[in-house]
């Protein structure tokens, strides 16, 4: 019996951040702490999934949001149903922005599915650099280290949080980043997030398995991924605000 079933939405169109890292990242980790893992793909035109244990949803431009359109607005009700459950959606850059009430300016006027309380308008001044991200998703402060390459002003609805709290970078651009919806969170950090951000992926894990009364526990066999997140780590954090700046 799988353990874990990790569905990802549109990877050809929403990957151009390596957004598939976060699944591959997401399905290793998990296997490696003892689960049995399966991957399942949703493309333009298929029938809407029948299940998932966490959904993943990456970035594009807005020209592919327009041409995915109509597809993704079949998800209205399935992804707020499972949010609701307990089941984890993370979605990156352009995804978390079609899941919001919608996205305008520069042109744009795109519906959204509304499943986050919040709005992108496009426009702001771009950022294309390393930052960093306090959040307490899953439980307690976890600093975050990634790249956003995004000209957006992400705005919450009155009683929508955000995923974090900007420590270096743009974010939403009020000093806050993303958005958070019970286990599902929305957020520019590119990348990829996870690969970069292990105990990020950890926490996504434990609270996709939670719901269905199953464990992860991080192993021995996790020590490898780690240690090159950790490198990783290191030479962002020495770079932040350096190698690339606010244009």
């Amino acid at each position: 019996m799988t353990d874990l079933t990790i569905l990802q939405l549109y990877p050809e169109q929403l990957g151009v951040s390596g957004d598939g890292g976060n699944v591959v990242t997401l399905a290793e980790r998990a296997r490696r702490g003892g689960l049995d893992v399966a991957v399942t793909e949703h493309r333009p035109g298929d029938a809407l999934p029948a299940a998932a244990d966490v959904v993943l949803i990456g970035s594009g431009p807005l020209s592919t949001l327009r041409a995915i359109h109509s597809d993704v607005l079949r998800f209205r009700e399935l992804l707020s149903d499972w949010s609701d459950a307990g089941i984890p959606v993370v979605a990156i850059g352009g995804g978390m922005e079609i899941l919001s009430r919608g996205i305008s300016g520069e042109g744009a006027d795109l519906e959204g599915l509304g499943f986050f309380d919040a709005s992108a308008h496009r426009g702001a001044q771009r950022r294309a650099n390393y930052f960093k991200v306090s959040t307490p998703y899953g439980g307690g402060s976890l600093y975050l280290l990634g790249f956003e390459d995004h000209a957006t002003r992400f705005e919450l609805g009155a009683g929508a949080s955000p995923f974090g709290a900007v420590v270096s970078g743009g974010g939403n651009g009020d000093g806050r980043e993303g958005v958070i919806r019970g286990a599902s969170f929305g957020t520019q950090m590119k990348g990829p997030a996870l690969p970069l951000n292990p105990a990020l992926t950890d926490r996504v894990l434990t609270a996709a398995v939670a719901r269905t009364g199953g464990a992860y526990a991080v192993a021995d066999a996790h020590a490898t991924l780690d240690e090159y997140a950790t490198k990783s780590r290191e030479v962002i954090s020495a770079n932040l605000e350096h190698v690339f700046k606010a244009m």
